[in-house]
């Protein structure tokens, strides 16, 4: 396993370098990086192909929760790895959503706003300016990368959509670097081997606010992955994870 560099470990929390990397991507790719929100603190960023079609694009996206950042950083390292793949398929990626929360190392906005329970809120700014980017667009795979201080290995929630289900074989994917979550209930959900799979209830999310993935479901995407690494693991295991289960998707969609 490539090991993540020293320079980045000791910067996962700073987003202008973070930016920095994805305008040397942009660059490589040709992909377009384009402002599409500012917060009161930082400007927000997405990447994307230069001629998405209406239909088939992937979605990925990281940083909506701060203290999470080996999500930020698995995407801009398998982007630094992909070039190639980024010039050849239609991409639409979010390198942060949150980027106060990366700098700060917490959940939440600078106004203690969990953003993965707003996506119905179209008063926070933010979001609003995401759902807006998306527009009309159609993903067949859409991807959203965090972490879990409670998890005891790699876990993934699979919304109930495609079939066959691909749960089971993005955790023997990421194997080699993280097992996975052997707990039989996660987040007060049943678990088996690592996944979550479970049909909607909206009645749920009336209650606890809309997260991104739901959201996504929502619009039609009917692959929709919610990439959970302990975050208690070392960095390397945890890039690496996230960036197997990137790779393992892509080679099924």
């Amino acid at each position: 396993m490539r090991t993540v560099d020293y320079l980045t470990r000791h910067r996962a929390h700073d987003y202008p370098y973070l930016l920095e990397r994805w305008r040397a991507v942009a660059k490589r790719t040709g992909m377009v990086m384009r402002r599409f929100a500012r917060s009161p603190e930082y400007s927000l960023y997405s990447v994307r192909s230069p001629r998405l079609p209406r239909k088939g694009v992937i979605y990925i996206s990281a940083g909506i929760h701060g203290d999470e950042p080996a999500a930020t950083e698995a995407l801009i390292t398998w982007a630094e790895k992909n070039t190639r793949l980024l010039k050849r398929r239609p991409f639409f990626l979010v390198p942060c959503i949150n980027p106060w929360g990366l700098v700060n190392n917490t959940r939440t906005d600078s106004l203690r706003r969990d953003l993965n329970r707003s996506f119905q809120d179209d008063s926070i700014a933010e979001i609003a300016a995401l759902r807006r980017v998306i527009g009309s667009h159609q993903f067949s795979l859409s991807l959203t990368l965090h972490e879990d201080y409670d998890a005891v290995g790699l876990y993934i929630y699979e919304l109930q959509g495609a079939t066959p289900y691909w749960g089971e074989a993005l955790l023997k994917a990421a194997r080699p670097f993280i097992p996975a979550d052997s707990r039989p209930m996660i987040e007060g959900r049943e678990a088996e081997g690592g996944v979550v799979r479970r049909p909607l209830d909206m009645k749920i999310f009336e209650e606890i606010g809309l997260p991104e993935a739901v959201f996504l479901h929502l619009r039609g995407c009917q692959r929709v992955y919610t990439v959970e690494t302990p975050s208690e693991f070392a960095l390397d295991r945890r890039v690496h994870a996230h960036i197997a289960v990137i790779q393992e998707c892509l080679r099924r969609i």
